[in-house]
């Protein structure tokens, strides 16, 4: 009896013991870097914060604590390594073999299966090298016409929305417009979630985004076998099946209209339609001199989906919400809107018009910066990694923190400050800006991104002057209205903060966990027409002096 109860006792030590030898030589190694103290068994877990806002503001703080460089935290035990440094992201990235993400990408694995996002390996090779020619300059065109269609109905939506000087939660607002572009895109089926806000669809994508935000940082509800003893395991499994019947049905169709198509042509209903070459893509890609299963089909749709979607989600809002409280910079990107566009701001601009919206580009690049809509990635170390003479060990998760790269001052003089002009004026280096990463798993729908976010700025800003959610929280000297620095300097910004300003939350992608709010005051007809005449006469000016220098000197005399 005594025996038994000794060695109930001394089982707890044991299993103790265990564990600690086994990570006692990451343990040696891992520590090596500088960061904070630990306890036993929690590591830096209690000091992490209660969620994703209060994550972020604490890896800031130990990131200016450690010499803003790499630092070491462990969550339980857990080594995670934090990482700054442009020769490390360098060796990273541009590695063919470290491609392994972090286990916070195993939460997506029960939608999306084991696509271009969290696949590894030799099949990441090969899916990555077929599914490259889907985001093609000529394929980009077609995409881009679905996004102009889909911004006209976003427009007449916001009009409603924010009539009569409403206050709207624009973040908000955008996730419909976006999960109609990508869906619009990537099965050629829209789902008009716009305007059915309301539908079990809908309401899936956005439960689902949420749910997976919200267990990243919950040590129980990360693992798929503790995560069922929790109430809302039931409702999960439930918009899970939502989403894959939704995908499922419209491969399956449109699977069958390939068919069709491959022994006649028909233009007999929406699904036989040439019209989304993603999809059109798989259907007619091999691999291994073999065609794509369904699963597979759905493993990439599916990952086309949450990644063009969450992430575009973010850029777009946080672009327009800038809008609202830099209004010098709308006025320099108005102007170029009307130099471009012409007095006929109305119509849609072409894909050749939105590459000469130069200043949108910077505006865009500062934005991404600041508000980048992947704040982090994570990768894994299947062995001991040797970088810049220090050795990672195997069992590591490294965070690549995107985000802190945008406010390093050696970088980005005065980061607080909204300035596009930086972008011609301070170049950074290789891996010293990485908003949508690099190398070989760099964002493979960056081109596809940029062009949908230049694409509604660019309709907002032609038809709206955007506008604070109150006239008092306009930027008077360009910085921002959200800070990620030291705690002592974090804390006292905290104090004038305003309800309207956003509190930054980054998991997968960037949110404001209050949302973003702003209005919407549409532009006038006259005074469009005005400005938009006196800006191409100003121009055509500018161009006749260059090119007939004389002309400009005897006008000076005169």
């Amino acid at each position: 009896m005594w025996l038994i109860l000794l060695g109930l006792l001394a089982l707890p030590v044991i299993i103790f013991a265990y564990i600690e030898l086994r990570v006692a030589h990451r343990r040696r190694l891992v520590n090596k870097f500088n960061g904070p103290a630990t306890v036993p068994i929690v590591g830096n877990g209690f000091q992490m914060g209660k969620n994703p806002s209060d994550i972020l503001n604490q890896v800031f703080n130990w990131w200016h604590q450690y010499g803003k460089d790499n630092f070491r935290f462990w969550i339980g035990y857990y080594s995670n390594i934090l990482i700054t440094n442009p020769k490390y992201l360098e060796y990273i990235l541009s590695s063919q073999t470290l491609i392994q993400k972090s286990d916070i990408y195993d939460l997506l694995h029960p939608w999306l299966g084991f696509g271009l996002l969290t696949s590894t390996g030799k099949k990441w090779h090969k899916h990555r090298k077929m599914i490259t020619p889907s985001f093609h300059f000529n394929i980009l065109q077609d995409f881009h016409e679905v996004m102009n269609e889909n911004s006209t109905k976003f427009i007449k939506k916001l009009k409603r929305v924010a009539a009569n000087d409403n206050i709207i939660d624009f973040q908000d607002q955008t996730h419909y417009l976006t999960l109609d572009v990508i869906c619009d895109t990537a099965m050629g089926v829209p789902i008009n979630a716009m305007e059915n806000s309301d539908s079990k669809v809908v309401h899936a994508f956005k439960d689902m985004c949420y749910n997976i935000n919200m267990r990243a940082f919950h040590p129980f509800k990360r693992t798929e076998f503790l995560y069922r003893f929790f109430p809302e395991y039931s409702k999960y499994c439930e918009t899970l099946k939502t989403l894959q019947d939704f995908t499922n049905d419209i491969i399956e169709k449109r699977v069958e209209a390939y068919k069709l198509e491959t022994n006649k042509k028909t233009d007999s209903n929406e699904f036989s339609r040439k019209k989304m070459a993603f999809l059109d893509t798989l259907l007619s890609s091999t691999i291994d001199g073999r065609p794509l299963t369904n699963v597979e089909i759905y493993e990439e749709v599916s990952t086309f989906m949450f990644e063009g979607h969450d992430t575009t989600t973010s850029g777009v809002a946080f672009a327009v919400y800038l809008l609202s409280r830099h209004p010098e910079e709308q006025r320099k990107l108005f102007e170029e809107q009307c130099a471009v566009m012409g007095s006929d701001l109305s119509r849609d601009a072409t894909f050749q018009e939105i590459a000469d919206m130069k200043y949108l580009d910077l505006f865009i690049k500062e934005a991404q910066r600041v508000y980048p809509s992947v704040p982090f990635i994570g990768r894994y170390t299947d062995k001991d990694y040797e970088i810049d003479g220090t050795t990672i060990p195997k069992g590591s998760t490294l965070n690549l923190a995107l985000i802190i790269l945008g406010y390093d001052e050696r970088t980005f003089k005065d980061p607080h400050v909204f300035r596009p002009e930086r972008f011609e004026q301070e170049r950074p280096a290789p891996f010293e800006y990485l908003p949508f990463s690099a190398g070989p798993r760099n964002c493979i729908g960056q081109k596809f991104a940029l062009l949908e976010i230049k694409t509604v700025v660019s309709k907002i800003i032609r038809t709206f002057q955007v506008l604070p959610a109150l006239d008092e929280l306009i930027s008077k000297d360009n910085r921002l209205s959200t800070f990620l620095g030291p705690e002592e300097e974090r804390l006292k910004f905290e104090q004038k903060r305003h309800k309207y300003d956003p509190i930054l939350s980054a998991v997968l992608t960037l949110k404001s966990e209050n949302g973003l709010h702003l209005r919407l005051k549409e532009r006038v007809i006259c005074e469009i027409f005005l400005f938009c005449s006196l800006s191409t006469l100003f121009a055509y000016l500018l161009r006749s002096f260059a090119e007939f220098p004389l002309l400009s000197l005897a006008l000076c005399l005169y």
